[in-house]
Formats: structure tokens, sequence, C-alpha cells
């Protein structure tokens, strides 16, 4: 089984855009264009499953087209595109590749910056960096803006845009904007707010000025570590062999293909190696995806290929959004991206020729079926000896996620940080927008039977508190847990 998470389409270069003549106009086109790109390639319009898909498109359009009516600035068009893109609450459905068309984001803040920090399951918005001394200090907690509670500010200003505010993912990674004025003009930016400072609580009337640059970027390093992106490579250690996994670039022609190639020959040449190590870790730090094909092909070389089609993660089948787009794609993926693959040629020649058997016969969706059936579980122990652990931040999904459905599918252990999610919508292709002011990105099949569920996010069984980027001390933590 190949699992494509995204599938990016060939893009061809676009002269820059010009501001439209009239921004309500360009709103209600590229709405109408977002909506028509959905409706005709993902297969939630037409999910027997998912009976609730229409009306979120409908009302998201019918929302977006009543903004239209009094939109006069980019700013409008921008966040009412972006509302509409997460009413969907999916990360494989959206806009991407937007036009800055001349326009200048010109941010304000109130002089101090908060970030999402977690104590025994409790978040809080605390203040992480200002730039005033009148400002609430460093620690200080809020509680209220103008009658709203902070959670309810953070969903109100950054969760209608952000979309998936249930997932902690999305609230750790946006919530250092909750005091950066952002321009939406569909939002009501806080006025007075309450602070719990030490053991009382004060109230701060916010004053609302220019941000720079640089406090923008201090105040944000300040809220959130940045990710750590590891390399792809193998290391080995004295305590057990390191297999850094960055990155899963689904395309095996760019640099990213090719040292993932041959580091997964690398694995498979030294399985017996790895299989005897008293400690293996799969570094996923800062992965974004790609293809799932690499940690099934390592997954296989190491536990065995009998022992992963018995154990490994299975669903009922793929239901593929029939449609001419979504059939030119995997014909691309088929005749150019995966030309020298034979296994992934394969798996994209069924695709196509179902995909076109399906639209003769007018069907919206074809059903790719499981291979066949699974087998028995091979008798004795695993054949890796030793602890497996798979690393993970909290920016993993799609592909990245597939990879720990894998490995702890296989018995590893997870460490790190509670992941993102993905939904059971997959495979994703870019759409270019007829007016070229933005893309849309759609995926083109619904996973039935998926174990892990939609939106699902996957906890660690050992949580790392510390900065991920601190390779050397999660490595000691590590050997330290398998030690113990």
């Amino acid at each position: 089984m190949i699992i494509l998470a995204a599938l990016t389409a060939f893009a061809t270069a676009q002269d820059p855009v010009p501001q439209p003549a009239d921004w309500g106009a360009a709103l209600a086109e590229d709405a109408r264009a977002f909506h028509d790109a959905v409706a005709e390639n993902h297969a939630g319009p037409v999910d027997s499953e998912n009976p609730g898909f229409g009306d979120l498109l409908a009302n998201g359009l019918a929302r977006a087209l009543e903004r239209a009516e009094t939109a006069d600035s980019y700013p409008h068009w921008y966040y009412a595109l972006r509302e509409y893109e997460a009413s969907f609450d999916d990360g494989h459905l959206g806009l991407t590749d937007w036009q800055g068309m001349g326009h200048r984001w010109l941010l304000q803040w109130p002089g101090f910056m908060t970030g999402l920090r977690d104590s025994g399951g409790v978040e809080r918005h605390e203040v992480v960096f200002t730039g005033d001394e009148t400002a609430p200090p460093i620690g200080a907690v809020l509680l209220q803006c103008d009658g709203r509670p902070a959670g309810t500010l953070a969903t109100d200003l950054l969760g209608r845009t952000a979309g998936r505010w249930n997932l902690k993912s999305q609230r750790s990674r946006h919530s250092a904007n909750l005091f950066i004025d952002q321009m939406n003009p569909y939002v009501a930016r806080p006025r007075m707010c309450d602070f719990q400072v030490g053991g009382e609580t004060r109230t701060y009337r916010l004053t609302w000025r220019p941000l720079s640059e640089t406090e923008r970027d201090e105040g944000r390093a300040a809220a959130r570590a940045p990710r750590h992106f590891a390399p792809v490579e193998m290391r080995v250690l004295d305590q057990g062999v390191w297999i850094s996994l960055g990155s899963f670039e689904s395309d095996p022609a760019t640099e990213e293909g090719r040292r993932l190639t041959a580091l997964t020959a690398e694995v498979e040449a030294r399985a017996d190696e790895i299989r005897a190590a008293p400690m293996v870790v799969f570094d996923l730090r800062g992965n974004n995806g790609g293809s799932s094909l690499w940690s099934s092909r390592i997954a296989r070389a190491l536990w065995g290929d009998d022992r992963f089609r018995a154990l490994g993660p299975r669903s009922e089948g793929v239901d593929w959004r029939v449609s001419p787009g979504n059939l030119e794609t995997i014909e691309y993926y088929r005749d150019v991206v995966f030309a020298d693959q034979p296994e992934a040629v394969t798996w994209a020649s069924e695709i196509a020729e179902g995909m076109r058997a399906a639209m003769e016969a007018a069907q919206p969706l074809w059903r790719q079926s499981e291979d066949e059936p699974s087998p028995a579980a091979p008798e004795g122990p695993s054949p890796m000896r030793g602890r497996v652990y798979v690393l993970t931040d909290s920016g993993c999904a799609s592909a990245c996620l597939d990879a720990v459905d894998f490995f702890t599918a296989m018995g590893a252990v997870t460490a790190g940080q509670e992941t993102s999610a993905d939904s059971v919508y997959m495979d994703v292709r870019d759409i270019p927008l007829p007016s070229g002011r933005v893309a849309a990105y759609v995926p083109m099949k619904v996973y039935r039977g998926r174990a892990r569920g939609n939106n699902e996010s996957v906890p660690p069984a050992h949580d790392w508190t510390g900065d991920m980027g601190d390779t050397a001390a999660i490595e000691a933590w590590l050997v330290h847990l398998t030690a113990n």
C-alpha cells in the first residue's frame, strides 16, 4: 500500500497580479471559484458518510458573498476567504499562494505579547514579551478582555481563521498573535483586559501602536520555540541507532528525495545491525508530511513484510473523487514523478484506470480496496530487540502521522510532543483559481475505516517538556528511559 499524503500539482510561473478595481467583486469571484474547485474535486460533496459537508461548502460561500457586498480592501478580501477555508477544519483543504497585490500589512500591538502555556492540562495565556513599562509584566496571566474570557477571546480573534481550534497544536501555533492586531476587519480588537499579577487582578486599558518587525519576531520567539527540523540521516550512537526523518518529500528527484532514497537503502542494507540495537529512535521533528512510501519501506525492512502486512494500520478502502483534474494529476505522477519507481507506477496506474472507468460510468467515487486480506501475525517476538521510539513534535501531520501509525503498530513507543492531526480526506493537489490571486489545495480521496479518527492527534507516551531543538538533551532522556 502506498499513501501520498501531499500531491503538489505542477505549476507555471505567473506574472505579479495587480489589485482588482472592485474588492467586493474579487472576493465574490474567488469565493465562487474556491467553492467550485471543492465541489468538483473533493469527495466531501458526494460523501454519504459526511452529510454535513455540503452545508459547510454552501454556507461558507453564502457568508463570503454577503461580505463581498461591503468589501473594499485587501484585508476584507483576505480574511473573508481565510474564514471560508478555516470553516472546514481540515488542514488538507484550503487556500495558498496568496498574491500580495501591492498590499502592505501594518501591524499594531498594545506593547506586550502573550504565549500559550500549559500547567497540568490547564492552558493559560501568559505575558512573555513587553516593550512598555506600563504593560502587564512578564508572567501575568490573561483573565478576560471586554467581558470575553481568555479562551473565548482567542477563539474569536484567531480560531475563526486558523481552523481546527480543538487541536492543541493549532492553539499553540497561533496564540502568539493574540495581542497582534493583524487588521482583520471582521473582529474587534481588545480594549480593556484583566490580568492576574501575583495574587491580584489588575485591569489594563490597551493602547495600540505600530509593531516593528523586530518586536514582532522577538515576541513570537518568546511565545513559542521555533520548530526543529531534523535532517535526513542515520547515526549510530553508543546506545543505539538514531534515524532522522525530518522530511517525507514526495518527489524523489529533489535534494530531499535523493537523501530519503539513500537513507532508505541504507536502512535496508543495515537492517540486521539496526534490529540488534538496544535503542532505535525515529526522529520526526519538523516533518511536514509528503509521501508515506518512505516510512512504509523502512517499517517493512526492519520488521519484515509479513509482520507489517499483518499488524500495520489498515482501512476498509479508499474512495477517490472522480474528476478530470484529479485523473490528470494521477496520470502526471504515474508518467513523470514516479517514472522510475515501478511499485508507485503500478499504484498510480490502478487509480488512473479505476477513475477513468468510473468517469465513463458517471460515478462520482471510485473505490480502491485493500490489496489483500490481512495475514496472520508471524509467531515469535518482534525482530527489533531493543526499545523503539517515535519522536514527534506538534507539527506532525499527514504522512508524518502515517509514519507514527506504521511504527507504533509495530510496537514503537511515542515520545516528545502531542502531534497535530489530519482528516480522513487525503492526497492533496493544487488548483490555481482563474483570477490568479490565490490557489486552492484540495484532497482527492477519503479513507474508509481508518483506525486513527478524523482530526485525531497522537499524544506521546513520554512527554518531553524541554526544548525540542536540544537533540543532545533528548538523546540523554531517551537513553535514560531505555535504561529504566
